[in-house]
């Protein structure tokens, strides 16, 4: 049993290095930079309306805050990567 969890464990390991590898940060970035902006234009136009929920822009705040901590981030490591402080 014990060698079954290594099996997988690896093997999970293995897979989220390719993972990584493969969308790469500047995809990344820009799949959050486009889902930020959706989210953030439909939490404009839900609190103009007239039907405008508090539990809605309350699940909207939940989903657009920690894409915009990832968004941050990801332009500050992008800003470093090209002044050169840090090598990726």
């Amino acid at each position: 049993m014990l060698s079954i969890i290594t099996i997988t464990t690896t093997s999970a390991s293995s897979s989220a290095i390719s993972l990584s590898t493969a969308i790469g940060v500047g995809v990344g970035g820009a799949l959050i930079a486009i889902l930020l902006i959706m989210l953030l234009s439909s939490r404009e136009l839900i609190s103009a309306s007239s039907k405008n929920s508090k539990k809605v822009l309350a699940t909207l705040d939940a989903a657009i805050v920690p894409l915009l901590v990832v968004f941050s981030l990801t332009i500050v490591f992008q800003v470093l990567e090209i002044v050169g402080t840090i090598n990726v």
